[in-house]
């Protein structure tokens, strides 16, 4: 057995060595449909497949709150310590939120990604430093010291790997923190945080997870939690418990707040899924073209080599040695295109991975390992059987005496395997159909996309921010005085027209929201609307580009002391205040028997895009930063010359306002823009990119079909024209032939894109799945490409001297 085997392998080695066009077109074909699908099944199998990495991970859930207007939103301080206190169905609960931290006491002031944790967040996560501890229990209480837990990329890169950095203080923030441990290089929660800190140094007043002199804040919402089953606990009997404390909650306080548990696995991989499976799955049916096209190829291949088979036969050879000498061929050059695939998958996976957002989940994990070795293997053993078993078994399927005989041209085998060759065409044409349709929806829904118009003006602005620590700057009078000085030191910076001061910026989606109470409205339960609260100067509007509507601007009179105002931007103006003015209306977001004053809406605005470009109209408000100072702020300069070019000035000056203060995020508004449609820019190229190699191996495969054709009728070709055909009628004969191809094909393709459309509809932005404008202009040019491959061999018949056909064998 192993004998004959090791002679089949040598005998296909020297049958691809003779014909090496063939040999070099086929592995090219499998390569690069080999090489794609290891390419993006390495990102499916790191970000979707692969368990996050923690101890007992599926018992690992992400609770959030769920609001009449919000499917996600934070939970308040106060609600989290209900929820830990009151449930029956976790171990632990854990609370975090994400804020950056200054280093200071080094060369350079430095900025980090932290958490802000309860005590028992590692303690959740079952996960224990590589060196050091995490966080003790007692470390959760008012008053506690505070300790802080490093990354291990932060570890290397900031602090140079030394041994001893656990012991060792930092002044973060202004105050003195103890390094207490270093975790692992796979841990890596939440995302992109390097540092994480017990709760009570960034704010004083407030000890997550102690019920110990806290003072309990209802109304603010900003902590994410994270839980950990108790065994035996399903996920259903979870969020069956937490509703029912969520229920007990709306009766106490007057809200109408859900809540929502998922696994941890599930939230971290966010909205990648869809996008991840669909390129999974067309870099699939690029696999598929290229087997049926190779297919095609051995069809050809073995069609010149049917006496050569028929010999053997006669020599005594079984149907299925024939079939096994084929087969061995087969996976030879499915071998050769494993191995090319490997090569070019590799180059892949590293662009795929400099080309992926920055917050995509787990992209550290991505990389080419032992188990996408063991899936190269696997695609291209199956893929040799794909492309080889048909033509193995229809090249071993003749009757000898036919085959022997020398002109044995136009018997019913050959006209077999036309028809065989014909249906792998179709279903190439009908599955390029499906990757180009795909792909068409993807750009005609960017472009839709890049047309939106944000609410401002991003040309000419350079973004950035700053966040004052607490040890310094404690005071919001300190707050004003700091980014007063700032603001008036940046606008008389050379090519600065104009500053910007706001808690945060459009486009980044990190806003702070509230429940807006207005007077003279009993609040109901259920009638709660969620609204975002920006915190911006008096030039905002101005620097920003945002249009007043209606009503006037902040200006440097809205002070502490005078009467508190607000603007709201033009989607709450309609939806709170229908068929009235809402101008000199009165608002505030805590409870209306709070000592909070009421703030008087003095302008409405238009909308802005804050959580995105494809993000539905939300209420938003406005607020004056002088009657409402905070400690971390954004900045956006306006200016007549290229933004860049100003980020050394403008750091340079905040340095000789506080030379411990960095800043950072530093991006042109333009930069932000393309970032946030980065997702949708990255698979609108793949898919096209994929529907270019579709077509190419489409439009290869008409080509080689349609050239056999001619080649096998060559005689029957010259015959007609010796009897008087024109080259018209040839031409038409031969173009006939493939438009039916074509035809049946994009029929195919067609009722199977309508059939898959439902499956493209979560990516798509103002675009529906079975746009009629696709589904015909995208038909009509795989038609003329498709028409064009089959002319050129068409052409070539009208060219047959009929002298020549005539003895032509």
């Amino acid at each position: 057995m192993l004998e004959t085997l090791w002679q089949d392998i040598r005998y296909g080695v020297r049958m691809l060595w003779k014909t090496p066009v063939f040999t070099m077109v086929a592995v090219v074909a499998l390569a690069l449909g080999i090489g794609a699908n290891t390419a993006i099944f390495s990102v499916v199998n790191a970000v979707l497949l692969r368990p996050l990495p923690f101890k007992d991970a599926d018992r690992l859930m992400w609770v959030w709150e769920t609001q009449p207007t919000l499917d996600t939103a934070p939970f308040t301080p106060a609600d989290f310590l209900d929820y830990q206190a009151q449930n029956q169905s976790f171990e632990q609960t854990a609370a975090y939120f994400r804020q950056s931290l200054t280093l200071t006491g080094a060369e350079q002031p430095a900025r980090f990604r932290a958490a802000i944790v309860t005590a028992n967040f590692f303690s959740v996560l079952k996960s224990d430093a590589l060196a050091g501890r995490t966080f003790l229990p007692e470390e959760g209480q008012p008053g506690a010291q505070r300790v802080a837990v490093v990354s291990h990329a932060l570890w290397q890169r900031q602090f140079g790997s030394a041994p001893d950095l656990p012991g060792k203080t930092l002044t973060l923030n202004g105050v003195s923190f103890a390094v207490v441990g270093i975790m692992p290089p796979d841990f890596a929660y939440p995302d992109t945080v390097e540092l994480w800190v017990n709760p009570q140094q960034v704010l004083p007043e407030l000890s997550v997870g102690s019920t110990a002199d806290v003072r309990i804040i209802r109304n603010s919402h900003w902590l994410s939690m994270v839980a950990r089953l108790k065994p035996g606990v399903t996920i259903a009997q979870a969020q069956a418990d937490m509703e029912a404390i969520a229920r007990r909650i709306g009766q106490q306080h007057n809200s109408s707040h859900g809540v929502r548990v998922v696994s941890l696995h599930e939230r971290t991989i966010g909205n990648v899924r869809p996008l991840l499976l669909l390129l999974l799955g067309a870099v699939g049916l690029v696999l598929l073209i290229a087997c049926a096209n190779v297919a095609n190829l051995l069809l050809a291949r073995h069609a010149t080599r049917h006496k050569e088979i028929a010999v053997r036969t006669a020599l005594g050879a079984s149907r299925w040695r024939v079939v096994r000498q084929l087969l061995t061929e087969s996976l030879l050059l499915a071998c050769l295109g494993g191995a090319v695939g490997l090569v070019l998958a590799a180059w892949g996976v590293d662009l795929l991975k400099s080309a992926l957002p920055a917050g995509t989940p787990r992209l550290n994990e991505i990389g080419l390992d032992a188990p996408m070795l063991g899936f190269t293997l696997a695609v291209s053993l199956a893929t040799g059987l794909v492309f080889g078993v048909l033509p193995a078994l229809r090249a071993s399927d003749f009757k000898l005496s036919e085959s022997l005989k020398e002109g044995a041209r136009g018997t019913t085998e050959d006209f077999r395997r036309n028809r065989v060759r014909g249906l792998l065409v179709i279903s190439e044409v009908a599955l390029s159909l499906l990757v180009l349709i795909g792909a068409s929806l993807l750009i005609k829904s960017f472009l839709h996309l890049q047309s939106v118009e944000p609410g401002f003006d991003p040309a000419n602005l350079l973004t950035m921010e700053v966040s004052l620590p607490a040890s310094k700057y404690a005071e919001p009078s300190q707050q004003r005085a700091f980014f007063r000085q700032m603001t008036q030191r940046l606008e008389t910076l050379p090519g600065v027209s104009a500053v910007a001061v706001a808690n945060d910026l459009p486009i980044d989606g990190d806003t702070q929201t509230s429940n807006p109470h207005i007077e003279g409205r009993p609040a109901v339960a259920g009638e709660l609307p969620l609204a975002g609260v920006h915190t911006v100067s008096p030039a905002y509007l101005q620097a920003m580009g945002i249009r007043l509507l209606k009503g006037r601007e902040f200006t440097t009179a809205d002070i502490d002391e005078s009467q508190p105002v607000i603007i709201i931007n033009e989607t709450m103006a309609r939806r709170l205040f229908p068929n009235e003015d809402p101008l000199g209306k009165r608002i505030k977001f805590s409870d209306p028997s709070t000592d909070e004053l009421w703030k008087e809406v003095v302008g409405i605005v238009g909308e802005v895009k804050h959580n995105g470009l494809d993000a539905e109209p939300y209420m938003e408000t406005y607020v004056p930063f002088l009657q409402s100072p905070r400690a971390g702020m954004s900045i956006g300069l306006r200016t007549t010359s290229e933004p860049a070019s100003l980020t050394a000035a403008v750091r340079q000056a905040i340095l000789e306002i506080d030379r411990d203060q960095p800043i950072y995020g530093v991006r042109t508004m333009e930069q932000v823009l393309s970032e946030s449609v980065a997702s949708r820019r990255l698979s609108m190229t793949l898919f096209s990119l994929l529907a270019g190699l579709a077509l190419l191996l489409a439009t290869v495969g008409i080509y080689g079909v349609i050239a056999y054709t001619v080649s096998s009728r060559t005689h029957e070709i010259g015959v007609r024209v010796a009897l008087g055909a024109q080259s018209g009628d040839v031409l038409r004969l031969i173009l006939k032939q493939g438009l039916v191809l074509i035809l049946s094909g994009i029929v195919v393709g067609i009722l199977a894109a309508v059939l898959l459309s439902r499956v493209l509809a979560s990516l798509l932005f103002e675009v529906s799945a079975t746009d009629p404008a696709t589904f015909v202009v995208v038909p009509l040019l795989l038609v003329a490409v498709a028409l064009l491959a089959c002319y050129i061999p068409a052409r070539r018949a009208t060219k047959i001297d009929p002298m020549v056909a005539l003895r032509y064998e």
